[in-house]
């Protein structure tokens, strides 16, 4: 899957995004009019929500896969890609765990696809050397005490990927 997730690396691109309070879905909401109106097919997530570009590209693979092989959740490659990225079975759990709102103070937009977006002036692109997440970040995600328990310190980012994974055996 991380082959695949590489060869797929140039379909998706991400920055950071900051975000006053308050205004969360003032953002959303721009920066899906302007995806549309340049037809891209954008991702927009909570920034804590979001472990690094493997994360996405994981995310991204696993629901190209799923539509394409008929087994998706939704014929939207952003649906899809937001159900995988969140490590949930279903769509209303992904979107209330991931989704941007009027708190969030930073968001990630990633488009998916061969068309680009070209980033605003602000947006710090998302990179493989990003930090590592934080132990409360990943609790906030979802990851147990047990799980955290199963990985050596540093490589904790890989229960985010399993999350990831997992999306297929649960949705059966």
């Amino acid at each position: 899957m991380k082959d695949q997730a590489a060869a797929m690396s140039r379909h998706i691109k991400a920055w950071r995004v900051p975000v006053r309070k308050g205004e969360g879905q003032r953002a959303l909401s721009e920066v899906v009019t302007k995806a549309s109106e340049h037809g891209v097919q954008v991702l927009v997530l909570r920034a804590e929500m979001v472990f690094g570009l493997d994360h996405l590209r994981a995310a991204y693979c696993h629901a190209k896969d799923a539509i394409d092989s008929g087994r998706g959740a939704s014929d939207s490659i952003s649906m899809e890609t937001l159900l995988y990225a969140s490590g949930e079975r279903q769509l209303g759990a992904a979107i209330k765990k991931m989704s941007v709102d009027d708190s969030t103070q930073e968001m990630v937009v990633a488009w998916l696809g061969e068309n680009g977006l070209e980033p605003a002036h602000g947006w710090i692109a998302l990179s493989d050397a990003d930090t590592g997440p934080s132990i409360e970040s990943l609790k906030k995600f979802g990851i147990s005490e047990l799980e955290l328990r199963t990985v050596v310190p540093g490589r904790e980012a890989e229960l985010i990927l399993e999350k990831v994974a997992a999306v297929d055996v649960l949705k059966k």
